[in-house]
């Protein structure tokens, strides 16, 4: 019997308040929309909220930057192999990918993503010439 006022003290707060949760949900999504566009320099979102195609990676390095270089310095990770998928290296190459990011750390980390969007797209670049302008997985 409790649980069952409990809900419905919990209900009765957010209908009283006026509070929803797509108001929430529209709250959290304009203020990431707006943190994004004010660090890119440029607006990678729709209207609805969905990133821009082909912003996709330049999104994902501008929000996770952080998580992103500590699985990069760890050489394996989920934003590690999230964002190789966004680059759409291939699952039987990510742990070269994830080695080659490894070895470069330091550079890839002098990088300033939070600066604009140029530093994400070089960034970005860098990663690509990094992984695709090699023959030997041994960079």
């Amino acid at each position: 019997m409790t649980f069952l006022m409990l809900v419905l003290w919990v209900v009765l707060g957010l209908v009283l308040s006026g509070c929803t949760v797509k108001a929430t949900t529209d709250t959290t999504t304009d203020g990431t929309t707006e943190f994004v566009s004010s660090t890119s320099g440029k607006t990678w979102w729709t209207e609805e909220g969905l990133v821009k195609q082909g912003h996709h990676a330049g999104a994902f390095v501008s929000v996770n930057y952080d998580h992103l270089l500590e699985d990069i310095a760890k050489g394996e990770g989920e934003y590690l192999l999230a964002f190789g998928n966004l680059l759409h290296v291939p699952p039987l190459q990510q742990k070269i990918f994830a080695n080659r990011l490894q070895r470069h750390f330091v550079d890839l980390s002098a990088i300033r993503v939070s600066q604009g969007d140029n530093h994400v797209k070089q960034f970005i670049n860098q990663v690509v010439v990094l992984t695709t302008h090699s023959s030997s997985p041994h960079l």
